[in-house]
């Protein structure tokens, strides 16, 4: 059975909907169902002294408690996990994905005030990580400090920016969540180009194809890839998916692939098209209840030039109902 979460991401993937997509909803997914290959990139000495044989607890309903009130509502991108060591301890860990760019504030004094609230709820330090899936301000401190009449705090924590990460490490067969990274890296590269966004799709497609991953995890990737690099030139999705089509893959997967980047072109269409009918259909109603008032008012009595005055009917079109 798969979390909620999950279940939401393929709710809005079926709907073709990627302006709507909840982003936050996305790498809060992702970072849940691949949560060891994260942790394998963003610190890889926890990852190592962590005992991966136990499950990680996720505490996102007390993480929404305690730091409510800070951001206005409850921050669905944030994680609160606690994982075992190999020792038998136990360590919290607040990971904080931002995907605002620059309004997403001041950072250290967000990444403090989390802290602050989690050691009074739990009497414990939390290992902090942040990771940057957009660029962030200039110059900004990647530590909070704070001083007054000597009296100075210093709390420094993990900072992940994504453009620092090397290729080599994100593209790593057996980690998948290192290929949803992959693509946010391109798509900042491209700068919504996109041309550039079909470069990188083609590559990433190919990469897909060729991971041995199950269809369940190979579909979340796929789905979270195509919201992040989401086409908006028809043209370029059909290429792509004109590329998949002559790649070595299972029948499964070559459906799964051509389903979802053809949903968000048909849906657009149907949409589209939907609006065109309506349109069409208010337009020939307004004609029709045009020529019945025009009937009504000739019927009446009424000139035909008042008639063609007030109904905008063609001087002609009104003379032609004289006769009916």
């Amino acid at each position: 059975m798969r979390d909620e979460e999950i279940q939401e991401m393929e709710h809005d993937a079926k709907n073709g909907a990627p302006e709507r997509f909840d982003y936050d909803n996305l790498w809060k997914t992702i970072l849940h169902h691949f949560f060891w290959e994260a942790l394998k990139i963003f610190l890889p000495a926890l990852y190592e002294a962590a005992d991966r044989t136990k499950e990680p607890e996720f505490l996102d309903k007390e993480l929404q408690k305690v730091t409510f009130d800070l951001e206005g509502g409850p921050n669905r991108a944030d994680l609160l996990t606690r994982v075992k060591l190999k020792n038998g301890e136990g360590e919290l860990i607040l990971c904080h994905t931002e995907i605002q760019g620059e309004g997403g504030g001041d950072m250290p004094v967000r990444m403090n005030r989390y802290r602050q609230m989690i050691c009074l709820r739990y009497r414990e330090e939390p290992v902090g990580i942040a990771v940057m899936t957009a660029p962030r301000p200039r110059g900004e401190q990647t530590s909070y400090r704070w001083e007054r009449f000597g009296v100075r705090v210093l709390y420094e924590y993990i900072n992940v920016v994504l453009m620092d990460l090397e290729d080599e490490a994100l593209l790593e067969e057996e980690n998948r969540v290192g290929l949803v990274l992959y693509a946010a890296k391109c798509l900042q590269q491209s700068g919504n180009d996109e041309e550039k966004k079909f470069r990188y799709l083609r590559r990433i497609s190919t990469l897909w194809a060729e991971r041995g991953w199950n269809s369940d995890d190979k579909r979340i990737i796929l789905n979270a890839v195509s919201y992040l690099m989401n086409l908006r030139d028809e043209d370029y999705a059909k290429r792509i998916v004109a590329h998949v089509e002559v790649l070595q893959m299972n029948q499964e997967d070559r459906e799964m692939y051509v389903s979802v980047f053809e949903r968000v072109y048909t849906a657009r269409g149907k949409e589209e098209g939907l609006r065109e009918g309506e349109l069409k259909g208010l337009q020939k109603g307004l004609r029709e209840g045009r020529l019945e008032v025009a009937q009504n008012m000739l019927r009446d009595g009424m000139p035909v030039d008042k008639v063609v005055q007030y109904t905008r009917l063609s001087k002609e079109k009104v003379e032609t109902l004289l006769n009916k």
